[in-house]
């Protein structure tokens, strides 16, 4: 027994690095599928195809302000003091169709969008003319082309507007409906199973008791996900008894993407690893040469990505960031979207073990001069950070910390 425990420690102590992780997780093969939503429920999903716009817009030439269709020729010489006499031949409201021509020493009043007439090829701003009956006073010249937009000056037809991969918001939203397109091609949602273990686990409106601990990343884990576009299938949370974790893990089967919360330490009460090989999961590897997070593992299992992640909040955190969010955005048909970093300068020294890399969380604030990078030494265990955390930053595993005034990168949370 006792060999068997130290072969359990030394299986344990053989970790593999960051980049060799990540290398592991990425190479997941994906296939996403794709569906047709209406555009009134586009916004915030992925978009499948390249988009291509199917007309010009606009669609028509259209006068840019309120005032009078004239040749811009006519308009030559004009001021306040010798303006330039034009017959007004009719009035154009939005949404009509001109009736008129203009032609020669004419012009016809324009409302703001209103289609230009045949002939005419600038607009004056009512600003700058005097109406008196039939009879307009133009007091300045116009260019040609001043105060009209042509057809398809903003978008042509077969433009591409919209890389595949793309987040639709509102304002891509607005495109979509100026251009009449109704039904969009996006990437389906990913349902992502979400599970926590452990016997000290309580829900969150249980009393907390000497032992017990209310479940914080099952929350923080579906929270994300859903905010990101993903359907979160929760099967709550497992105590440690291996048939009720196999028993959890089976509602998830349907899943695209599993996430398991605590009980990744490989020590006695560690059942989440023995539950996924006995329905046929293969572990890729258990344990990483980082710190926090040191015990996660990754696993395969009904074909789907699996990750076992440590029960300390913050150092769920952290790989759920760096380790789980890049194969997301993987499944969910934004892989080019990448987490937002930002450069400041260390506002103090940030110690470091030599030989592991490390996360240490950060605040960024702005003193008006530069960016400045608070460190905020929090141990794995804390959730106070939670909040006031901008993101973190990377001590490489070559490196002893970095010393205030340094320059470093911060690797945002918010996406």
């Amino acid at each position: 027994m006792k060999n068997m425990d130290s072969k359990k420690r030394l299986d344990f102590l053989s970790t593999v690095k960051s980049i060799e992780a990540q290398k592991i997780i990425n190479s997941y093969q994906v296939e996403i599928e794709k569906e047709f939503v209406n555009l009134e429920d586009a916004c915030g999903r992925i978009l499948a195809d390249d988009f291509f716009s199917p007309e010009d817009f606009p669609y028509f030439d259209r006068s840019l302000v309120d005032g009078y269709a004239i040749l811009s020729k006519n308009s030559q010489g004009a001021s306040e003091t010798n303006p330039v006499m034009l017959y007004k031949k009719g009035n154009v409201k939005v949404g009509e169709v001109p009736e008129v021509s203009v032609r020669e020493g004419e012009c016809v009043y324009l409302s703001t969008g209103a289609l230009i007439p045949e002939g005419a090829d600038s607009v004056i701003m009512q600003e700058y003319a005097r109406e008196a009956g039939t009879i307009v006073e133009v007091l300045r010249p116009v260019y040609r082309g001043e105060n009209v937009m042509k057809k398809g000056e903003d978008i042509k037809k077969g433009e591409l507007l919209f890389r595949r991969g793309r987040r639709i918001s509102p304002f891509d939203a607005g495109t979509f409906a100026a251009l009449g397109v109704t039904r969009i091609p996006v990437f389906r949602r990913p349902v992502v199973g979400v599970l926590s273990t452990g016997d000290e686990i309580i829900l969150p409106g249980e009393k907390a008791t000497h032992g017990k601990v209310r479940d914080i990343n099952r929350y923080v884990i579906m929270s994300l996900f859903n905010r990101l576009g993903g359907i979160v299938k929760d099967s709550g949370i497992a105590k440690d008894d291996i048939d009720e974790v196999i028993a959890k893990l089976y509602l998830l089967k349907d899943s695209d993407l599993l996430i398991i919360s605590g009980g990744s330490s490989k020590g006695e009460r560690d059942l989440i690893v023995e539950a996924v090989k006995r329905v046929g999961g293969k572990i890729l590897f258990h344990g990483v040469n980082i710190k926090p997070g040191k015990p996660f593992f990754y696993a395969s299992v009904w074909g789907k990505p699996l990750f076992g992640l440590p029960g300390h909040p913050l150092s769920c955190a952290i790989i759920l960031h760096r380790f789980v969010l890049p194969l997301f955005l993987k499944i969910v048909g934004c892989e080019n979207q990448r987490p937002r970093k930002v450069l400041g300068e260390l506002t103090n020294n940030v110690p470091s073990s030599y030989g592991v890399e490390e996360y240490v969380n950060v605040k960024v604030r702005n003193d008006g001069k530069r960016v400045l990078v608070d460190p905020l030494f929090a141990k794995s265990a804390a959730i106070s950070v939670f909040s006031i955390s901008s993101g973190y930053i990377v001590v490489d595993e070559a490196r002893e910390g970095f010393e205030e005034g340094e320059e470093v990168e911060v690797f945002l949370y918010e996406l």
